[in-house]
């Protein structure tokens, strides 16, 4: 891994730009991810980090190395394109001094995989540019309106709870339901969506109760709240993975006792803890925009590939890189400057199923604020086993 980054490094230092020339028209995208590099060497270029790796780059590196698996699956199937990839990390190229280079006045896609500020800083430039943007990783519109090349993969969390109230609904729905939550702002919102899409004018339409926990809540905090002669559905209505981990431990002590379905939120999907063998006899539910079963002929070939290059097995992010990177590009080759009327074209999904859907925010809208996916899966972890659900 150490040796692919050095030798990445070296390549971005420059910027790097693949490119297959001829007379057809030859598209641009331009990749942003934070890959820090200013601060993983100094000023001769020297690595600083020894024989360790920067913990901070891990994810962007993961996403561009899956990014550069799809180049040269591109390639070789004769796709005409440049790939420009930017360090959102660096001194030299942000966003804001890239966006004056020349390059940009012949971009026709951007893709990043950026969050919070640099979000914005893309969605602004995508509208001043006219250029679409496909925000690969960041669960959040940040407030952008008026912006329809601004789109949205990995749904939002609102759109997530409606998928998993709806999973409880349609099949948990008889038993005893308990939302547990901390005394915490952003653990409202999560109930304040539950208690929204429960509303009706007869009334709540699932029976579910709300519980706040103590900071260093135990079993004994929650076993009160079940129902010995009934299936429980237990919802982690908080974000925070911590209090997630804390909620399935004291799940693992009730399992002999009570029949317990643990239902979680999207950041559980990077919890590694529910891999170990203690979490095989509870079942943990969540919601993901992203789904990879590994079992499939692609993913086995990308993975060994992967192995072979950089000597380590692909992570979610770089299994995002290569999906996002290679689907989008060849809608964008297919469809060319209709690129964001046909979002809905499932001609080159390899994996993951996406919906991309318009999204305004005033009734009398006519130009879409932006598009968000809003296909999610829902995943249950039981017996060892990983099992799409819908």
């Amino acid at each position: 891994m150490r040796k692919g980054f050095l030798i990445i490094a070296s390549l971005l230092l420059l910027v790097v730009s693949y490119a297959q020339l001829d007379t057809s028209k030859v598209h641009r995208i331009a990749l942003f991810v934070p890959l820090y590099l200013d601060s993983a060497f100094d000023a001769g270029h020297n690595y600083r980090y020894g024989k360790t790796f920067p913990k901070q780059s891990l994810s962007g590196l993961e996403f561009y190395e899956g990014a550069e698996f799809a180049v040269d699956s591109l390639q070789k199937e004769g796709v005409k394109m440049e790939l420009h990839v930017f360090d959102t990390r660096s001194k030299s190229s942000t966003i804001g001094l890239v966006s004056a280079i020349p390059i940009f006045d012949s971009v026709n896609l951007i893709i990043g995989s950026v969050t919070g500020n640099e979000y914005l800083q893309l969605a602004s430039l995508a509208k001043q540019r006219n250029i679409p943007f496909i925000s690969a990783t960041y669960p959040n519109d940040g407030g952008v309106k008026d912006n329809p090349n601004v789109i949205i993969v990995n749904s939002k969390l609102n759109t997530h709870i409606q998928s998993v109230y709806n999973y409880i609904l349609r099949n948990l729905g008889t038993g005893k339901i308990i939302l547990f939550r901390r005394k915490d702002k952003s653990d409202d919102r999560v109930a304040d969506v539950f208690k929204s899409l429960n509303n009706s004018p007869g009334g709540g339409v699932l029976t579910i109760q709300t519980v706040t926990l103590p900071d260093y809540f135990t079993l004994n905090d929650v076993k009160p709240y079940l129902d010995s002669v009934r299936q429980n559905t237990v919802i982690a209505g908080s974000l925070d993975e911590n209090f997630g981990r804390s909620l399935a431990v004291a799940g693992l002590g009730l399992i002999k006792d009570y029949q317990v379905n643990l239902v979680g939120m999207p950041t559980w999907d990077g919890i590694k803890d529910f891999n170990k063998p203690d979490y095989k006899l509870l079942p943990i539910i969540y919601s993901t925009t992203f789904y990879n079963p590994l079992l499939d002929k692609w993913s086995i070939a990308f993975e060994e590939a992967y192995k072979k290059k950089t000597y380590s097995r692909p992570s979610d992010m770089a299994f995002k890189g290569f999906e996002i990177l290679y689907c989008f590009t060849k809608l964008l080759k297919k469809h060319d400057t209709a690129f964001v009327a046909n979002l809905s074209d499932k001609s080159f999904r390899l994996l993951t199923e996406f919906d991309f859907r318009p999204i305004n925010w005033s009734r009398t809208g006519v130009t879409p604020d932006y598009y968000e996916n809003k296909k999610i899966y829902i995943i249950r972890r039981f017996n060892g086993l990983v099992t799409r659900l819908n």
